[in-house]
């Protein structure tokens, strides 16, 4: 099942009100590193964000059977692993 994150998730610069969905010391920088050393099938587009359609961000559609936020939560812990 795909499952659809937006980059603005793991963007530190944007307050959980805008749409961050992880703790402010989460390397975004490294997000597709982290997806990479997950091994998870991921795609990524640019799109416009939901929350501010005038903004146009990259959104990422990953192969996971599990709900969003479980996906969300691996990707946080994960980041720790990554250097």
């Amino acid at each position: 099942m795909k499952r659809i994150l937006w980059e603005t998730y793991f963007d530190t610069s944007v307050t959980r009100k805008m749409g961050r969905r992880v703790k402010k010391n989460f390397p975004s920088h490294k997000l597709f590193d982290i997806l990479k050393s997950m091994s998870l099938n991921f795609s990524v587009v640019e799109a416009k964000y939901p929350k501010s359609p005038s903004r146009i961000v990259r959104r990422i559609e990953v192969e996971w059977e599990g709900s969003k936020e479980e996906l969300i939560k691996k990707i946080e812990l994960s980041s720790s692993n990554v250097t």
